[in-house]
């Protein structure tokens, strides 16, 4: 079978690394949390600057060829889309899958914007460097900032507004182990 690149994506506070972990339990595969390549980069250079943009797509493409080179089952990224990622990306994405003989299989999660809002405000995303105050997401919103890349359709979508991580987490394995990618 081949190995299956994940790109569980959404906007700020939806909960991609919650239910990432829920799925990579669920799985088995291999979790690569956004913030654990973010962090990483940001401690050589400030985000969003030519080189910062350059060795994140770097680190992201090399860590897809590494887990399709060494065969893992598949390889959980969380992704949330923001205009300092080059829309070319999603197509180097998908090319590095399709060479190292992998599918690449979109699941978009959505929450409330109330929810989205209080998730925000959780001391847990501190931990990891993450967006903490919903007004100023929602002046980046404003701004535009969360709408590019302009992603392609998901296979499937999840609210996480009202259900668990770990049913959450049971949708998608159901749906990546029962249906084929689109």
């Amino acid at each position: 079978m081949q190995s299956q690149i994940v790109l569980l994506f959404g906007r700020p506070g939806v909960g991609k690394f919650t239910v990432g972990r829920a799925l990579a339990a669920e799985s088995g595969f291999r979790l690569l949390h956004n913030h654990a390549v973010v962090d990483l980069v940001e401690a050589l250079f400030a985000f969003g600057t030519p080189p910062f943009v350059a060795l994140r797509e770097r680190l992201w493409l090399e860590a897809v060829d590494a887990a399709l080179a060494a065969s893992l089952p598949g390889l959980i990224l969380t992704f949330a889309p923001e205009r300092t990622v080059p829309q070319s990306f999603l197509d180097e994405l998908r090319a590095h899958t399709a060479l190292g003989r992998g599918t690449l299989r979109l699941v978009e999660l959505r929450c409330a914007p109330a929810a989205l809002d209080r998730r925000l405000e959780d001391r847990s995303r501190e931990q990891y460097g993450k967006l903490r105050d919903a007004q100023r997401y929602h002046e980046l919103e404003a701004a535009g900032v969360f709408t590019q890349p302009i992603m392609p359709p998901a296979e499937i979508v999840v609210d996480t507004t009202d259900v668990t991580p770990a049913e959450a987490a049971r949708r998608i394995a159901a749906h990546l182990f029962l249906r084929p990618p689109n």
